[in-house]
């Protein structure tokens, strides 16, 4: 998808304090075996698990991720997820997360191929 066709809805924002140290928490988010940890419930429950697939959308190691989140079957993002790593003081992390839905919009300017309008003139055939 791209910046012409999406633009973001409401944002929800959170943000913690870790007693990890921002290197230990980057692995956390970036590391496929530990990500799927996060988004996929326990393989003994009787739920189904959720079908999400994660691409990288931009990065800055130890500092940021932004993932694009969405349905496995589903051919647009659902939301940008972006992860913010700040060193404590501490030792630890202040970790902030921003889930952004993505709301498809109709560019400016276009139409719908048949015009949506009835025949100005019809033809008949010979």
């Amino acid at each position: 998808m791209t910046s012409e066709t999406a633009e973001t809805g409401p944002a929800l924002r959170y943000e913690y304090d870790l007693d990890a140290a921002p290197s230990k928490v980057w692995r956390a988010l970036t590391v496929p075996e530990f990500v799927a940890r996060w988004l996929l419930p326990d393989p003994q429950a009787p739920q189904e698990p959720p079908r999400i697939s994660l691409e990288v959308i931009e990065a800055d190691a130890e500092r940021f991720v932004r993932y694009s989140m969405r349905e496995k079957d589903d051919a647009v993002a659902d939301s940008i997820v972006t992860f913010r790593l700040n060193p404590n003081g501490s030792g630890g992390t202040i970790f902030s997360i921003v889930h952004e839905p993505v709301v498809a919009v109709m560019p400016q300017g276009r139409t719908a191929a048949n015009g949506n309008a009835p025949p100005t003139t019809m033809r008949l055939a010979a």
